[in-house]
């Protein structure tokens, strides 16, 4: 910034080539209180080494010089970018020349013989000369500011468009260029709306009136978006989550930032996750119900076929033993042993058969088995059981029935290996369409976390799962374990 202005000290540069003349005009600054220092030049090499050596604030030059000119001695200064005042003080110049001089950059001219426009002139020009300094630096720092930012969000793994209450681009940066394939000059020429956001996932059009980002610049809230589409400049469109920001100034919104990503790879893999998720649902249900099958066919051989043959076999032995037995001690005492033996053959077997599949399953329904399932839970482990059922009997899909049956069977099962409960209670009841489950257990529990993996807890939600049911399993340390399920009473079919 030139001295002069702030503190009236004024270095001066004179292109003169008469030394009373350059006095006069220091004598006439000096009374309109400057404090001047000033050199005076006559040639071009003098004015080259003067402006190499020193700081000049102003540059007064006199028009008619044997050696050297006005226009040479301005763009001297001109080639070194000073902008700094360059008045003309002449005795002799005419109108045009001083027009001529004034388009080519000179600032101002005086008349030697009017001195006193001097002072003024100067205070405005160095005024002015301040006034463009600091235009300058403020556009420099704006430049570097843009820079920075240009720099900032290029580095950036973003899309970002900022966008005025018109939808008229003003910023973009290169990732979005490369995600939309627009760049910053063609897309400014157009509507941002109405090029990449005029169009929703079903096809339909997109109005401005509905449009979230437009309407930021009406809430000024921030609005964000996990699954929208824009429009790529080959007409394709691609799944993105963006957040709209609105820019305010005087508390009014000027504009819109938004930010957003392409998360059509992403929304690929989750639907591939979801569909091999599906798919392994859609196996694990026709492993389960091939197991329930190959059980069931097992428990019915195991009954009918191998059941009866050593009943009957018991038979013959009864039969053999009643007419030889009393021949000889000793073969009545293997006959008894046999007895013996074959007695609890049968009745392993009968419970081998139960185990694999109640009969009662499927001969008196799922009520029924369930209470055979606790009674016999009961009597093996000694806990005590409370069992609420608010129907006789359940009019259940097969799979459903036989999954709430494995469900109760395995949490007991649970509760016997790992609780060290003394009580248990389960409910059982059929409201909205759907069939409940509690089981809860004033065992021991356990701390929720991934240390310990519990196949029987996985397998009951996977059972309620692949249901289109929902399982809750809650559990403390000392403040034992409860199961709670909720199934649709006919199931859910899973799309093969």
């Amino acid at each position: 910034m030139p001295k002069g202005l702030m503190a009236n000290d004024l270095r001066l540069l004179m292109v003169e080539d008469s030394a009373d003349d350059a006095e006069l005009v220091v004598a006439e600054l000096t009374h309109a209180g400057f404090g001047v220092t000033a050199s005076r030049v006559e040639t071009a090499a003098e004015m080259e080494a003067a402006l190499k050596t020193g700081v000049w604030d102003a540059v007064l030059s006199d028009y008619n010089l044997p050696s050297f000119s006005t226009e040479a001695a301005l763009t001297m200064l001109q080639s070194r970018k000073l902008d700094i005042p360059f008045i003309i003080v002449s005795g002799c110049i005419g109108e045009e020349v001083a027009v001529t001089l004034m388009k080519a950059g000179a600032h101002d001219f005086v008349m030697k013989g009017k001195l006193a426009r001097l002072a003024p002139a100067l205070q405005r020009e160095l005024r002015e000369a301040v006034l463009r300094c600091e235009r300058r630096q403020a556009q420099e720092r704006l430049a570097d500011s843009e820079k920075f930012l240009r720099t900032m969000t290029a580095a950036l793994g973003e899309g970002i468009l900022v966008q005025d209450q018109s939808s008229r681009l003003i910023f973009m940066n290169p990732e979005a260029e490369r995600l939309l394939g627009w760049s910053e000059t063609e897309l400014a020429q157009r509507n941002v709306h109405d090029t990449i956001h005029a169009l929703q996932e079903n096809g339909s059009a997109h109005t401005r009136e509905a449009c979230p980002i437009l309407n930021v610049s009406h809430t000024g809230g921030v609005y964000r978006s996990y699954d929208d589409i824009f429009v790529h400049r080959d007409g394709r469109t691609f799944s993105v989550a963006y957040v709209a920001t609105p820019i305010i100034e005087h508390d009014e919104v000027v504009a819109t930032v938004t930010v957003f990503q392409d998360i059509s790879a992403r929304k690929q893999m989750e639907n591939e996750l979801r569909e091999s998720r599906k798919q392994l649902r859609a196996l694990s249900m026709f492993l389960q119900t091939v197991r329930e099958e190959e059980r069931k066919r097992i428990a019915r051989e195991l009954h009918d076929e191998l059941g009866q043959a050593l009943t009957a076999l018991k038979i013959d032995l009864d039969w053999l033993e009643a007419r030889c037995g009393n021949m000889d001690a000793r073969v009545g005492e293997k006959f008894r042993s046999m007895d013996v033996i074959l007695g609890k053959t049968v009745e392993s077997v009968r419970i081998i058969a139960e185990d694999l599949r109640p009969g009662m399953l499927d001969d008196l329904g799922l009520a029924a088995a369930i209470e055979w399932q606790v009674e016999k839970f009961q009597e093996r482990t000694t806990i005590q059981c409370e069992l609420s059922m608010n129907r006789d009997e359940f009019e259940l899909d097969e799979r459903v029935a036989t999954s709430v049956f494995r469900i109760v069977q395995e949490a007991l099962t649970n509760v016997a290996r790992h609780a060290a409960a003394s009580k248990v209670r389960i409910v059982v009841e059929e409201r909205d369409d759907e069939i409940h489950l509690e089981i809860t257990d004033n065992g021991k529990g356990f701390q929720a976390g991934p240390k310990k993996r519990s196949y029987g807890l996985l397998g009951i939600k996977e059972r309620v799962n692949m249901l289109g049911g929902a399982v809750e399993i809650s559990s403390q340390p000392g403040a034992g374990t409860a199961v709670r399920a909720s199934i649709p009473l006919h199931g859910t079919e899973i799309e093969q």
